[in-house]
This record gives structure tokens, C-alpha cells and sequence, in this order.
């Protein structure tokens, strides 16, 4: 019971160095430890000064607790307390916070409370004890006397209901820490809230009695044998309850210790404030949008209340918002519900300026990392950019082609041209893997070089031989560059790479569609007999994407969903080609039967339906996983080539490139 909360009598004292200060409850206030070692100092100067003022003494063992002093040092402290202050109040309490979950510990506790039932500050830790003991009744109690004394903060108790509403019926929580534990029991036992939920917290599991004794009242069956408890028994806790009851439904608090969880993480999905553990995909966005929009508290989160303190409790812990708000945010812009997405984008930023995460919500934000990219302003053509993007839905855009050699050496000479001469190291072409004659080849493509009438060199090029790092970077610097552009038409934006998803909807020409898997869109085909794919009396079909033979972006000429060659016998795109019909090769063994031995510029074919070149063949792009690009390239068959082909690759290398996506943060 090392860490159990309890609120102290301040007797007023003046003349330190460093003022003492009350040590509140964490279920009021959390500090940094720092701080903790501090009062803890000033406390013992105090007590120096007032050797009999057990109020002192007690502070001064709550900042010892707070500040992670070591086990024996505490104990030093109760010793010399039960010499200084004997048989008071305050002594009594440190001691049984000293003692843990032990019938020493509960025979102190409850001679405090004999000698001062009226004060608060051991209810905390008598609520747990008595938990400990499965004593309801005595919870109860204690819970009660937490809320009418107001030792639970008002947003600490909304975050720990929205936690509670995180959860489906008859679920079993499992937390940590008395910050998180005691304003559960609160709800459940003083305001009949979440009954249902089964709570378990691990500082109590790890004693074999209570566990035992706690999964037989709750119908739990004991993965933990009597041998293995000891104190680093709480990660094996968290893996083996799911393995042990398949059919209960195991939740985890967002303020457990990491370590506890990692064996499991990649089951884990973050529903709200809890994850779920699952050994199935789930759909948790839709369960974070409906816990967002129909179940938590969330007017707190929006006032400032006067006279709450800085550390409050519950706004510490309101940063565990953060994560699940991304993910709603980011269905919201997909689904083109700018309006949800506006709200919830400006309550983001609110939390992460009160708990110190600005700058990370403004990278996932903005794409703004200034200390990978230092901000200088560079000329550009605010609405040539825009030009260059086709919409897919209100919110989300497509460039019209993979990034090219001209676009991303503009973004190396930025670099230099501002003496950031260690970026442009780091994201400069990679051709650590190239050796003569290739090496030199390659420098040739990728060097920019001024274009003249007769010949654009391979400025119009695909950019390959570029890190997944550098592609994230140059996205960074585009969304910094647009957002400060005086000519700009949209306020905020964010160019990224895209998810598989996106890439696949853009790729198959669906506009607006109705969520981001392709397989669930429905489209409209021109059905004609073989070989007249452009007779204007087609019969006009609804189809399903979800028909595995739709491969390429011009499926909506039926008979072409499945074939990378049109009725003349010439390729649509940009492949590994194999010998064709084209009526420019009969009779002939030229290098490539699509018209480029490798990369080929941008635009020489066939846009698809919404305005993208190339989405398949030229060159495989890379998406926002690192290691996966799409639609495959110059270097693949057509079959490996396809709107739904998605190949791994290790390195940069001649067959990979990325192209942009825009998303539209704010009008």
C-alpha cells in the first residue's frame, strides 16, 4: 500500500527557506516528483523547527511517499514519528500507509479512525483496505465519506465515469494506482454507477489472499497459481485473465504502466479511456465515436472552472483523451464531417495545451515538426499546388501524379539554400546500394537539370531512391510552406502519404465514398460484348468492388477490369511487360512492349476516373506504414500491379516512389 492517497492537515507555518506546502491527496492533485523532493526538504526543516506537530510530521512522510523515497527510509520516517508524536492521529496513519495490506496496517488505520472519525484524510486509505478485506460495506462507508469531503476532484470523478462508460455491460477493468481505483469505487458505491463492472486493480491482485478470494466472488477463473505472486506478477495478470475466461470481456485502464501490457499490446483497441482486449479485428473507432458523441461527460473538459488548481487530478489524466480523439478525428475528416471534425479538433488542441502535448498535436495537426525542418519562407505558387490535387471526398485530396524529380529537388535545394546541410544529408537520394555503371545512371536521373524545348531531361520523372523518412519530410515541408502562403485558398491543411485504404479509394476513382474499404463501394460499369468497350449503348451496371477480378482503375469499362491491355492489344500502363499485339510492335523486339524499358514521365497514360496518373505501374507508392507501397510499378507484372496489390519493400530503391495526399484541416 505504498502509494495509497490521503489528504493532511497544514498547520500554518512561516520563515523557511522553501514554504511548505499541504500535500494533497493525488486524487486532488498530482505534481511532479520534483516537486515532491522539494517539500519534502521543507517539511523536514519544518519539523526541525516544531518536533511535536504531527501535522508536519505527516507531510513531510506523504512528500517522502510522493518523491519515491526508498522503502526503508519510510520506515525510518514512521519510527521517528512514533517517538516525536506518539499515539496521535497522524502517526496512526502513516503507519498503516506504511504498513500495506497487512493486519498491522488495518489494526492502525482503524485506531485513526477511532480517535478522529470526522477527518478525511485516512478514508482513502480505508476505502482500500476495506476492499481488500471484500468488506462492501465498509467501502461503502469510506466512499461515501470521499465524496461528502470532497477528496476526490470533480474532473477527476468525470474522467473516472467516462472510463466506466468506456465499457460494455458485465466488463471486467483492470487498473492500477489508487488515482485511478478510489474514484471508481466512489461511482460504483456512492452514486450507483457501472455496478456491472467488475474493477480489479493490481496492486491488490499481487497478494495471493485477496486475489483468490476476489476472482471466486466475481466468478473469475485464477490464472495466477499461489507460487507466482510476487510484485512482477502484474504483466502476467494482464495476459493470462483474457486467456483463462473467453467469455468475459477484459478492459484496460489507459493509466496502467506500459510494461504490464506489452506481451499484449496488438490485441489491445482503444475504445475510449480503456482498450479492449480481442483476439478479433475490431471496429473500435465507431465504438470511440459513439462514446464521444452519446455516452461520456464532456462539458467539463470545455470550462474552466475558477480556483481549480493547476494539477488537478483529472486534467493530469485528461491527456489519455488524446489517442481516442485522434482516431474519431480522423474517421470525422474521412466521412467529410467537417463540422464534428472542427469541434473536436479545437477541444484537441485544448487538452494538449493544458497537459504540455502542444507540440505533438500540432505535428499530428499540421504536419508542423519544426525541429526536423526549420520554417523560412520560400516563394511558392499557392494555387498551382491546389491545381495539382484531386478531391476525393470534401476533405481529402489526391495529387494528380507521383511526386517527381522537379518537386522533390526543389525541397533538397531549400535545404541547402537555408544551410541545413544535415537534412539534406538525411534526406537527400539514397544510392547506397547502386555500383557502376548503375550509380552513375541513376545520379544522371535523379540530378535536377535546367529544362530547354527540345528536351525536359527527367525533371517529369518519378522521385525513387527516396527513404520513407525523406517522403514523411517533404510532406512536412509542403504543409508548412502552404500554410504560411498568403495566396493560400484553404486556412489549414495537412499533406501526409496516405493509408492502404485511402490509397485504394483514390486508386479505383471513388469519389465520395461511402466509408474507406474497398471492397464495400459500389460503382457504376459499362457492360458491352468483348471487344467494343467504347460502344456508347452499353448497358450501365451497378457492381461491387468486393469482386475479386476488378484489378485496374478503368474497371468501369467492364471488360477491362481484369486486363492491363486494351482492345488494340497495347498495355495501359507502366509494367513488367511481356510480349503484345500493339500495332507499334508487330514485327518487332522493342526494349519494352509498354514504351519504357524503367520509370517512365508522369502522365503518359490514361488518367483514372477522378484525374490520378499512374496509380498503377510506374512506380510502387508509398503509403503512411513504413515498409508497404502500392499498386506496383515498372518492375512488376501487371497482375503484381493492380488496385489491390500492396508489396513490401525494405529500402529506396528505382521502383518505389510516393505520391502526396491533402487533407484539409480547417476552410
Amino acid at each position: 500500500m505504498k502509494r495509497v492517497i490521503i489528504l493532511f492537515v497544514l498547520f500554518p507555518l512561516s520563515g523557511w527557506a522553501l514554504a511548505p506546502e499541504r500535500i494533497l491527496p493525488k486524487t486532488l492533485v498530482i505534481k511532479p516528483v520534483s516537486w515532491y523532493a522539494e517539500q519534502r526538504k521543507a517539511w523536514a526543516e519544518a519539523i526541525a523547527q516544531r518536533p511535536a506537530d504531527p501535522a508536519a510530521w505527516l507531510n513531510y512522510y506523504a512528500a517522502s511517499v510522493f518523491a519515491h523515497e526508498a522503502t526503508g527510509s519510510l520506515q525510518q520516517i514512521v519510527s521517528e514519528m512514533g517517538k516525536a508524536v506518539p499515539n496521535s492521529y497522524e502517526y496512526w496513519v502513516a503507519k498503516g500507509w506504511s504498513a500495506g495490506f497487512t493486519a498491522e496496517a488495518r489494526e492502525a488505520l482503524q485506531t485513526a479512525y477511532r480517535l478522529k472519525p470526522e477527518q478525511s484524510e485516512a478514508y482513502g486509505l480505508l476505502q482500500l483496505i476495506s476492499e481488500f478485506d471484500l468488506n462492501k460495506s465498509d467501502r461503502g462507508l469510506f466512499s461515501k465519506g470521499l465524496y461528502e469531503k470532497s477528496q476526490v476532484s470533480a474532473s477527476l470523478l468525470n474522467y473516472s465515469y467516462n472510463v466506466l462508460m468506456s465499457l460494455e455491460p458485465s466488463a471486467v477493468l483492470i487498473t492500477e494506482g489508487e488515482s485511478t481505483t478510489i474514484p471508481l469505487f466512489v461511482l460504483q458505491d456512492v452514486l450507483n454507477i457501472r455496478q456491472d463492472v467488475t474493477i480489479l486493480d493490481l496492486d491488490l491482485l499481487t497478494h495471493q489472499w485477496y486475489a483468490t478470494r476476489k476472482f471466486q466472488e466475481t466468478g473469475i477463473v485464477q490464472a495466477v497459481q499461489a507460487s507466482s505472486f510476487s510484485e512482477d506478477v502484474r504483466a502476467w495478470i494482464c495476459s493470462q485473465l483474457p486467456d483463462s475466461n473467453p467469455n468475459r470481456k477484459f478492459y484496460y485502464a489507459l493509466t496502467l504502466a506500459k510494461d504490464n501490457i506489452t506481451s499484449i499490446k496488438e490485441y489491445l483497441y482503444v475504445v475510449g479511456l480503456a482498450s479492449l482486449h480481442s483476439l478479433t479485428n475490431v471496429d473500435n473507432v465507431s465504438q470511440i465515436k459513439r462514446n464521444l458523441e452519446r455516452e461520456f461527460l464532456m462539458d467539463y473538459l470545455l470550462v474552466d472552472f475558477s480556483g481549480e488548481p493547476e494539477h488537478d487530478a483529472g486534467r493530469v489524466f485528461s491527456a489519455n483523451y488524446l489517442v481516442p480523439m485522434i482516431l474519431a478525428y480522423e474517421a470525422y475528416v474521412k466521412e467529410g464531417k467537417t463540422q464534428e471534425a472542427a469541434q473536436l479538433r479545437g477541444l484537441m488542441e485544448k487538452i494538449a495545451r493544458e497537459t504540455g502535448k502542444s507540440q505533438i498535436m500540432a505535428d499530428f495537426l499540421y504536419g508542423t515538426n519544426t525541429e526536423s525542418i526549420p520554417y523560412y519562407p520560400l516563394a511558392i505558387n499557392a494555387k498551382s499546388w491546389e491545381e495539382e490535387m484531386r478531391p476525393i471526398t470534401s476533405t481529402t485530396y489526391a495529387a494528380r501524379t507521383e511526386v517527381t524529380n522537379a518537386q522533390y529537388n526543389r525541397f533538397l535545394e531549400y535545404l541547402t539554400a537555408n544551410n541545413l546541410n544535415d537534412l539534406h544529408e538525411k534526406y537527400k537520394f539514397d544510392f547506397s546500394d547502386y555500383e557502376e555503371p548503375a550509380l552513375s545512371m541513376m545520379i544522371n536521373y535523379s540530378t535536377p537539370r535546367v529544362e530547354t524545348k527540345k528536351s525536359k531531361f527527367f525533371n517529369h520523372y518519378p522521385a525513387v531512391n527516396v527513404r520513407y523518412e525523406a517522403a514523411i519530410a517533404y510532406c512536412e515541408w509542403m504543409t508548412q510552406q502552404y500554410n504560411q502562403a498568403a495566396d493560400r485558398k484553404f486556412k489549414k491543411v495537412k499533406f501526409r502519404l496516405p493509408t492502404v485504404d485511402e490509397w485504394q479509394i483514390a486508386a479505383a476513382a471513388i469519389k465520395n465514398p461511402t466509408s474507406w474499404k474497398l471492397n464495400e463501394q459500389m460503382a457504376e460499369v459499362r457492360i458491352t460484348p468483348n471487344g467494343s468497350e467504347m460502344d456508347k449503348n452499353a448497358e450501365k451496371r451497378m457492381v461491387s468492388l468486393s469482386e475479386p477480378e476488378i484489378l485496374y482503375p478503368w474497371f468501369r469499362f467492364y471488360g477491362l477490369r481484369n486486363s492491363a491491355i486494351n482492345t488494340k492489344g497495347c498495355y495501359l500502363g507502366n509494367f513488367k511487360a511481356s510480349p503484345c499485339n500493339c500495332p507499334g510492335y508487330r514485327g518487332s523486339k522493342p526494349n519494352s512492349y509498354d514504351g519504357f524499358a524503367t520509370m517512365g514521365p508522369v502522365m503518359s497514360y490514361f488518367a483514372n476516373d477522378i484525374g490520378l496518373f499512374d496509380v498503377v505501374g510506374n512506380v510502387a507508392e508509398m503509403v503512411n506504414e513504413k515498409g508497404s507501397a502500392c499498386g506496383g510499378s515498372w518492375n512488376h507484372s501487371p497482375t503484381e500491379s493492380t488496385i489491390r496489390s500492396i508489396h513490401r519493400y525494405e529500402k529506396p530503391d528505382a521502383s518505389i516512389g510516393f505520391r502526396v495526399f491533402m487533407e484539409i484541416i480547417e476552410n
